[in-house]
C-alpha cells in the first residue's frame, strides 16, 4: 500500500494538514462553547493538558480513538469536528 500525498487527492478534497487544523479548530470551540479549560478537556478525555494545547493549535495529529474520546467529552462526534475543511487553493 503506497501513502498519498496531498498532491494526490482529487480537486476539492481537504488534505491532512487541512483535516488535523480543522479537528483542532473544532475542538477548541466545542471546549469554549462548554467553558472547559484545556486542562478540564484534558482530564476528562484521560490526556495531558499539553498534548490537547498540540491538537487545538493544529499541530498533532490524532488517531481515531482519541478523536472519538475528545468530542464526546464536548458532545460532538467526530465527523462534526472534521467540518468546515477549506480545500486549499492548488497551485498550476
Amino acid at each position: 500500500m503506497t501513502k498519498r500525498s496531498a498532491g494526490d487527492l482529487p480537486p476539492g478534497d481537504p488534505g491532512p494538514d487541512d483535516l488535523v487544523a480543522a479537528f483542532g479548530a473544532n475542538l477548541k470551540a466545542a471546549r469554549l462553547k462548554h467553558g472547559l479549560t484545556q486542562a478540564q478537556l484534558a482530564e476528562r478525555s484521560g490526556l495531558l493538558q499539553q498534548y490537547v494545547s498540540l491538537i487545538e493549535s493544529g499541530k498533532q495529529n490524532v488517531t481515531l480513538i482519541t478523536a472519538q474520546a475528545l468530542a464526546r467529552v464536548v458532545h460532538q462526534n467526530v465527523s462534526e469536528m472534521l467540518r468546515g475543511t477549506a480545500p486549499k487553493q492548488r497551485r498550476k
